[in-house]
Protein backbone atom coordinates (compact mmCIF):
# COMPACT_ATOMS: atom_id res chain seq x y z
CA UNK A 1 0.00 0.00 0.00
CA UNK A 2 1.08 3.42 -0.66
CA UNK A 3 1.87 5.98 1.55
CA UNK A 4 0.29 9.01 0.84
CA UNK A 5 0.12 11.56 3.76
CA UNK A 6 -0.56 14.98 3.29
CA UNK A 7 -1.64 18.14 5.72
CA UNK A 8 -4.61 17.02 5.53
CA UNK A 9 -4.00 13.68 7.57
CA UNK A 10 -3.59 14.80 11.01
CA UNK A 11 -0.16 14.26 12.80
CA UNK A 12 0.42 10.85 14.04
CA UNK A 13 -1.65 10.53 17.67
CA UNK A 14 0.82 7.73 18.58
CA UNK A 15 4.58 8.39 20.35
CA UNK A 16 6.09 4.96 21.39
CA UNK A 17 9.16 6.42 23.89
CA UNK A 18 7.35 9.88 25.09
CA UNK A 19 5.17 10.22 28.05
CA UNK A 20 1.28 10.54 27.36
CA UNK A 21 -0.24 14.17 27.81
CA UNK A 22 -2.32 13.60 31.17
CA UNK A 23 -5.10 14.88 29.88
CA UNK A 24 -4.93 11.62 27.65
CA UNK A 25 -4.05 8.82 30.51
CA UNK A 26 -6.48 6.04 30.91
CA UNK A 27 -6.18 2.92 33.37
CA UNK A 28 -4.32 2.71 36.60
CA UNK A 29 -6.95 3.66 38.51
CA UNK A 30 -6.01 1.40 41.89
CA UNK A 31 -2.21 2.98 41.84
CA UNK A 32 -3.65 6.65 41.06
CA UNK A 33 -6.00 5.90 44.26
CA UNK A 34 -3.44 4.49 46.13
CA UNK A 35 -1.30 7.99 45.21
CA UNK A 36 -4.10 10.00 46.20
CA UNK A 37 -4.58 8.30 49.01
CA UNK A 38 -1.00 8.81 50.67
CA UNK A 39 -0.98 12.36 49.47
CA UNK A 40 -4.17 13.28 51.76
CA UNK A 41 -1.91 11.14 54.31
CA UNK A 42 1.25 13.39 53.76
CA UNK A 43 -1.04 17.00 53.93
CA UNK A 44 -2.38 15.94 57.08
CA UNK A 45 1.14 15.27 58.72
CA UNK A 46 1.13 11.73 58.69
CA UNK A 47 3.74 11.44 55.66
CA UNK A 48 3.43 8.61 53.17
CA UNK A 49 5.25 7.66 50.22
CA UNK A 50 5.06 4.91 47.21
CA UNK A 51 7.40 3.93 44.75
CA UNK A 52 6.48 3.16 41.18
CA UNK A 53 8.03 0.30 39.62
CA UNK A 54 7.62 -1.65 35.99
CA UNK A 55 9.49 -2.56 33.05
CA UNK A 56 10.66 -0.71 30.47
CA UNK A 57 7.91 1.13 28.14
CA UNK A 58 5.31 0.48 30.37
CA UNK A 59 4.63 3.87 31.47
CA UNK A 60 5.94 4.98 34.14
CA UNK A 61 7.02 8.53 33.19
CA UNK A 62 3.37 9.09 32.25
CA UNK A 63 2.42 7.70 35.68
CA UNK A 64 4.51 10.04 37.13
CA UNK A 65 3.46 13.19 35.20
CA UNK A 66 0.02 12.09 35.93
CA UNK A 67 0.22 12.15 39.50
CA UNK A 68 2.32 15.52 39.54
CA UNK A 69 -0.83 16.94 37.78
CA UNK A 70 -3.14 15.18 40.91
CA UNK A 71 -0.65 17.10 43.18
CA UNK A 72 -1.01 20.52 41.68
CA UNK A 73 -5.00 20.09 42.06
CA UNK A 74 -4.63 19.25 45.35
CA UNK A 75 -2.10 22.54 46.18
CA UNK A 76 1.10 20.85 46.85
CA UNK A 77 4.47 21.87 45.31
CA UNK A 78 5.31 19.74 42.83
CA UNK A 79 8.66 18.79 41.86
CA UNK A 80 9.19 16.13 38.93
CA UNK A 81 12.94 15.26 37.47
CA UNK A 82 14.80 12.80 35.97
CA UNK A 83 18.32 10.78 37.38
CA UNK A 84 18.91 9.55 33.82
CA UNK A 85 22.16 8.82 32.78
CA UNK A 86 23.68 9.49 36.35
CA UNK A 87 25.76 6.72 37.28
CA UNK A 88 26.86 7.84 40.05
CA UNK A 89 25.28 9.56 43.50
CA UNK A 90 26.22 10.60 46.94
CA UNK A 91 24.16 12.24 49.79
CA UNK A 92 25.23 15.28 49.30
CA UNK A 93 24.62 15.30 45.73
CA UNK A 94 21.14 13.64 45.75
CA UNK A 95 20.41 16.66 48.81
CA UNK A 96 21.93 19.40 46.21
CA UNK A 97 19.38 18.13 43.36
CA UNK A 98 16.35 18.16 45.43
CA UNK A 99 16.75 21.58 47.11
CA UNK A 100 17.62 23.31 43.88
CA UNK A 101 15.20 21.25 41.69
CA UNK A 102 12.46 22.70 44.43
CA UNK A 103 14.04 26.37 44.19
CA UNK A 104 13.77 25.98 40.44
CA UNK A 105 9.78 25.29 41.01
CA UNK A 106 9.31 28.06 43.35
CA UNK A 107 10.83 30.46 40.82
CA UNK A 108 8.01 28.69 38.41
CA UNK A 109 5.65 29.47 40.49
CA UNK A 110 6.70 33.19 41.50
CA UNK A 111 7.07 33.49 37.70
CA UNK A 112 3.15 32.28 37.15
CA UNK A 113 2.05 34.62 39.96
CA UNK A 114 0.94 31.69 42.13
CA UNK A 115 3.40 32.45 44.96
CA UNK A 116 5.34 35.35 46.67
CA UNK A 117 8.42 36.62 45.46
CA UNK A 118 9.62 36.66 49.13
CA UNK A 119 9.90 32.74 49.36
CA UNK A 120 12.80 32.65 47.11
CA UNK A 121 14.70 35.08 49.30
CA UNK A 122 14.30 32.68 51.98
CA UNK A 123 15.01 29.59 49.76
CA UNK A 124 18.38 31.28 48.37
CA UNK A 125 19.86 31.65 52.18
CA UNK A 126 19.32 27.45 52.28
CA UNK A 127 22.76 25.82 51.37
CA UNK A 128 23.02 21.81 52.17
CA UNK A 129 26.20 20.00 54.10
CA UNK A 130 25.57 16.02 54.29
CA UNK A 131 28.04 15.24 57.01
CA UNK A 132 29.01 11.30 58.19
CA UNK A 133 25.89 11.26 60.16
CA UNK A 134 22.31 12.76 59.88
CA UNK A 135 21.87 15.57 62.21
CA UNK A 136 18.00 15.58 63.93
CA UNK A 137 18.17 19.29 65.17
CA UNK A 138 16.62 21.61 63.36
CA UNK A 139 18.38 25.07 61.49
CA UNK A 140 16.92 28.39 62.63
CA UNK A 141 16.11 31.40 59.88
CA UNK A 142 20.07 32.81 60.02
CA UNK A 143 21.69 29.22 59.57
CA UNK A 144 23.19 29.41 56.10
CA UNK A 145 24.85 25.53 55.44
CA UNK A 146 22.96 22.53 56.76
CA UNK A 147 21.24 18.84 56.49
CA UNK A 148 18.45 17.64 54.31
CA UNK A 149 16.16 17.19 57.01
CA UNK A 150 16.40 20.80 58.16
CA UNK A 151 16.70 22.50 54.64
CA UNK A 152 13.46 20.87 53.90
CA UNK A 153 11.73 22.02 56.90
CA UNK A 154 13.11 25.68 56.04
CA UNK A 155 11.91 25.15 52.82
CA UNK A 156 8.48 24.10 53.99
CA UNK A 157 8.39 27.25 56.59
CA UNK A 158 8.32 29.35 53.72
CA UNK A 159 6.00 27.27 52.15
CA UNK A 160 3.13 26.42 54.37
CA UNK A 161 0.90 28.97 54.05
CA UNK A 162 0.91 29.11 50.52
CA UNK A 163 0.69 25.23 49.80
CA UNK A 164 -0.13 21.98 51.53
CA UNK A 165 3.06 19.65 50.56
CA UNK A 166 5.94 19.12 48.81
CA UNK A 167 6.30 16.55 46.29
CA UNK A 168 8.71 15.13 44.78
CA UNK A 169 8.45 12.72 42.03
CA UNK A 170 12.04 11.34 40.80
CA UNK A 171 12.09 9.92 37.58
CA UNK A 172 15.14 6.47 36.55
CA UNK A 173 15.92 6.54 39.99
CA UNK A 174 17.50 3.10 40.09
CA UNK A 175 20.56 4.85 40.58
CA UNK A 176 19.20 5.20 44.31
CA UNK A 177 19.64 1.15 45.06
CA UNK A 178 23.63 1.34 44.22
CA UNK A 179 25.67 0.71 46.87
CA UNK A 180 22.93 -1.81 48.61
CA UNK A 181 20.41 1.36 48.55
CA UNK A 182 22.15 3.72 51.02
CA UNK A 183 20.21 6.37 48.83
CA UNK A 184 16.98 4.60 49.94
CA UNK A 185 17.93 4.26 53.09
CA UNK A 186 18.86 7.49 53.38
CA UNK A 187 15.76 9.25 52.09
CA UNK A 188 13.69 6.96 54.09
CA UNK A 189 15.61 8.32 57.41
CA UNK A 190 14.96 11.93 55.79
CA UNK A 191 11.07 11.27 55.53
CA UNK A 192 11.01 9.89 59.77
CA UNK A 193 12.90 12.67 61.02
CA UNK A 194 10.40 15.08 58.85
CA UNK A 195 7.66 13.21 60.40
CA UNK A 196 8.02 13.42 64.18
CA UNK A 197 7.61 17.50 63.11
CA UNK A 198 4.86 16.97 60.73
CA UNK A 199 6.56 18.33 57.69
CA UNK A 200 4.35 17.43 54.42
CA UNK A 201 7.34 15.82 52.18
CA UNK A 202 6.72 13.13 50.15
CA UNK A 203 8.56 11.50 48.09
CA UNK A 204 8.06 9.09 44.68
CA UNK A 205 10.49 7.42 43.08
CA UNK A 206 9.86 5.66 39.81
CA UNK A 207 12.67 3.30 37.71
CA UNK A 208 13.26 -0.38 37.45
CA UNK A 209 13.17 -0.53 41.30
CA UNK A 210 14.15 -3.79 43.42
CA UNK A 211 12.75 -1.84 46.35
CA UNK A 212 9.60 -3.96 44.94
CA UNK A 213 11.18 -7.68 46.59
CA UNK A 214 10.31 -10.53 48.45
CA UNK A 215 10.47 -10.18 52.24
CA UNK A 216 13.79 -11.17 53.10
CA UNK A 217 15.29 -9.42 50.32
CA UNK A 218 17.00 -7.12 52.50
CA UNK A 219 14.83 -4.45 51.78
CA UNK A 220 11.48 -5.01 53.67
CA UNK A 221 11.78 -1.57 55.52
CA UNK A 222 11.89 0.44 52.35
CA UNK A 223 8.83 -1.68 51.39
CA UNK A 224 6.97 -0.48 53.93
CA UNK A 225 8.15 3.82 53.38
CA UNK A 226 8.00 3.07 49.52
CA UNK A 227 5.16 0.79 49.16
CA UNK A 228 5.16 0.04 45.43
CA UNK A 229 2.47 1.03 42.41
CA UNK A 230 3.37 -1.75 40.16
CA UNK A 231 2.57 -0.97 36.58
CA UNK A 232 1.32 -4.04 34.90
CA UNK A 233 0.23 -4.72 30.77
CA UNK A 234 -3.30 -2.55 30.33
CA UNK A 235 -5.86 -4.86 30.31
CA UNK A 236 -8.29 -5.07 26.92
CA UNK A 237 -10.60 -2.52 27.94
CA UNK A 238 -7.74 0.07 29.02
CA UNK A 239 -5.81 -0.86 25.71
CA UNK A 240 -9.19 0.21 23.70
CA UNK A 241 -9.72 3.52 25.90
CA UNK A 242 -6.35 4.53 25.06
CA UNK A 243 -6.66 4.12 21.10
CA UNK A 244 -10.17 6.30 21.12
CA UNK A 245 -9.28 8.50 23.09
CA UNK A 246 -6.01 9.50 20.88
CA UNK A 247 -8.06 9.07 17.79
CA UNK A 248 -10.71 11.04 18.76
CA UNK A 249 -8.68 14.06 19.54
CA UNK A 250 -7.44 13.72 15.97
CA UNK A 251 -11.19 13.25 14.23
CA UNK A 252 -10.54 9.53 13.29
CA UNK A 253 -11.82 6.70 14.08
CA UNK A 254 -11.40 2.74 14.15
CA UNK A 255 -12.83 -0.05 12.75
CA UNK A 256 -15.09 -2.13 14.89
CA UNK A 257 -13.50 -5.57 16.10
CA UNK A 258 -10.15 -4.51 15.08
CA UNK A 259 -8.71 -3.71 18.70
CA UNK A 260 -8.97 -7.64 19.59
CA UNK A 261 -6.41 -8.08 16.91
CA UNK A 262 -4.38 -5.18 18.60
CA UNK A 263 -4.65 -5.96 22.23
CA UNK A 264 -3.61 -10.22 20.81
CA UNK A 265 -0.21 -8.56 19.09
CA UNK A 266 0.55 -6.35 21.92
CA UNK A 267 -0.77 -8.11 24.76
CA UNK A 268 -1.36 -4.84 26.19
CA UNK A 269 2.24 -3.53 26.78
CA UNK A 270 1.50 0.67 26.28
CA UNK A 271 5.36 0.83 24.53
CA UNK A 272 4.32 -2.11 21.83
CA UNK A 273 0.90 -0.89 21.75
CA UNK A 274 2.01 3.14 21.16
CA UNK A 275 4.56 1.54 18.62
CA UNK A 276 1.66 -1.14 16.54
CA UNK A 277 -0.68 1.83 16.29
CA UNK A 278 1.81 4.07 15.47
CA UNK A 279 2.87 2.33 12.24
CA UNK A 280 -0.61 1.18 11.19
CA UNK A 281 -1.27 5.27 11.30
CA UNK A 282 1.54 5.46 8.59
CA UNK A 283 -0.50 3.32 6.00
CA UNK A 284 -3.29 5.81 6.29
CA UNK A 285 -3.77 7.79 2.95
CA UNK A 286 -4.82 11.94 3.63
CA UNK A 287 -8.22 11.19 2.69
CA UNK A 288 -9.15 8.51 5.11
CA UNK A 289 -10.89 8.65 8.43
CA UNK A 290 -10.79 5.20 9.97
CA UNK A 291 -8.17 3.23 11.24
CA UNK A 292 -8.48 -0.18 9.43
CA UNK A 293 -7.97 -3.88 8.97
CA UNK A 294 -5.65 -3.32 6.15
CA UNK A 295 -3.42 -0.85 7.67
CA UNK A 296 -2.55 -2.67 10.34
CA UNK A 297 -2.10 -5.80 7.72
CA UNK A 298 0.42 -3.30 6.09
CA UNK A 299 2.25 -2.55 9.46
CA UNK A 300 2.79 -6.47 10.21
CA UNK A 301 5.03 -6.70 7.44
CA UNK A 302 7.94 -3.99 9.29
CA UNK A 303 6.72 -3.78 12.98
CA UNK A 304 9.02 -6.75 14.39
CA UNK A 305 11.64 -6.35 12.25
CA UNK A 306 12.23 -2.30 12.37
CA UNK A 307 10.01 -0.81 14.85
CA UNK A 308 10.40 -2.78 17.46
CA UNK A 309 14.15 -3.36 16.85
CA UNK A 310 15.62 -0.68 18.56
CA UNK A 311 13.20 -1.73 21.91
CA UNK A 312 14.01 -5.39 22.09
CA UNK A 313 18.01 -4.80 21.37
CA UNK A 314 18.41 -3.88 24.94
CA UNK A 315 17.42 -6.76 26.19
CA UNK A 316 19.21 -9.50 23.51
CA UNK A 317 22.09 -7.60 21.58
CA UNK A 318 22.91 -5.86 24.82
CA UNK A 319 23.23 -8.74 27.10
CA UNK A 320 26.07 -11.31 27.21
CA UNK A 321 26.76 -14.72 25.71
CA UNK A 322 25.66 -16.70 28.94
CA UNK A 323 22.17 -14.68 28.93
CA UNK A 324 21.36 -14.76 25.32
CA UNK A 325 21.95 -18.26 25.80
CA UNK A 326 19.09 -18.28 28.37
CA UNK A 327 17.07 -16.01 26.43
CA UNK A 328 17.23 -18.42 23.04
CA UNK A 329 16.60 -21.17 25.25
CA UNK A 330 13.40 -19.92 26.16
CA UNK A 331 12.46 -18.24 23.14
CA UNK A 332 12.63 -21.73 21.52
CA UNK A 333 9.72 -22.92 24.27
CA UNK A 334 7.05 -20.39 23.21
CA UNK A 335 8.58 -18.18 25.84
CA UNK A 336 8.06 -19.86 28.94
CA UNK A 337 10.40 -21.99 30.78
CA UNK A 338 10.85 -23.72 33.78
CA UNK A 339 14.18 -23.60 35.50
CA UNK A 340 14.91 -27.64 35.40
CA UNK A 341 13.89 -27.72 31.72
CA UNK A 342 16.49 -24.43 31.29
CA UNK A 343 19.34 -26.92 33.35
CA UNK A 344 18.34 -29.42 30.92
CA UNK A 345 18.44 -27.47 27.66
CA UNK A 346 22.00 -25.73 28.68
CA UNK A 347 23.95 -28.18 30.59
CA UNK A 348 24.53 -26.29 33.86
CA UNK A 349 23.49 -26.64 37.24
CA UNK A 350 20.70 -24.11 38.89
CA UNK A 351 23.44 -22.50 40.91
CA UNK A 352 25.12 -21.44 37.30
CA UNK A 353 21.56 -20.32 35.55
CA UNK A 354 20.35 -18.37 39.35
CA UNK A 355 22.05 -15.48 38.74
CA UNK A 356 21.89 -14.38 35.14
CA UNK A 357 18.00 -14.93 34.81
CA UNK A 358 18.34 -12.66 38.18
CA UNK A 359 19.36 -10.03 36.42
CA UNK A 360 17.22 -10.96 33.16
CA UNK A 361 14.37 -10.31 35.61
CA UNK A 362 15.92 -6.98 36.87
CA UNK A 363 16.78 -5.70 33.68
CA UNK A 364 12.88 -6.40 32.38
CA UNK A 365 13.52 -9.35 29.80
CA UNK A 366 12.30 -12.13 31.85
CA UNK A 367 9.59 -12.09 34.24
CA UNK A 368 9.53 -14.68 37.24
CA UNK A 369 5.86 -16.35 37.09
CA UNK A 370 6.27 -18.78 39.72
CA UNK A 371 8.64 -20.66 41.88
CA UNK A 372 11.30 -21.74 39.13
CA UNK A 373 9.03 -20.71 35.90
CA UNK A 374 10.03 -18.36 34.01
CA UNK A 375 8.69 -15.81 31.02
CA UNK A 376 9.85 -13.27 28.41
CA UNK A 377 8.01 -10.21 29.14
CA UNK A 378 6.45 -9.99 25.68
CA UNK A 379 6.00 -12.71 23.18
CA UNK A 380 7.20 -10.58 20.18
CA UNK A 381 10.71 -10.79 22.08
CA UNK A 382 10.41 -14.24 21.00
CA UNK A 383 10.08 -13.29 17.33
CA UNK A 384 12.73 -10.72 17.58
CA UNK A 385 15.20 -13.56 19.08
CA UNK A 386 13.88 -16.24 16.33
CA UNK A 387 14.81 -13.54 13.78
CA UNK A 388 18.24 -12.94 15.16
CA UNK A 389 19.59 -16.99 15.56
Amino acid sequence: MENDISATLPANPFNPGSPVDPHDFVGRMQEIESFRQKLRQTKSGSLASLAVVGGYGIGKTSFLHKCKVIAEEENALAIYFSLNELDELTRETLSRILIERLKEKVNEEVILQRISANITQTLKKIKVKIGDTIELGISDDRETSTNLHSALTLAWKALKDTKEAIVFFIDEARVLEKNRADLVLYLRAVLEQLQITKVPVMVVPGGKLTISGPSGSGFSPLVRTFPPAILENFTKQESEAFIKKKLTRVGLSITPGIIDRIYEVTAGHPFVLSAYLATAYTKMKSDEKELKKEHFDAADIEFVKRVLYPFFSRFYDQAGKRSRNILDAIAKKNGEISLSELSTILQKEYNKLSPYLAKLVQDGAVIRIDRGKYKLFHKLLASYIELKL
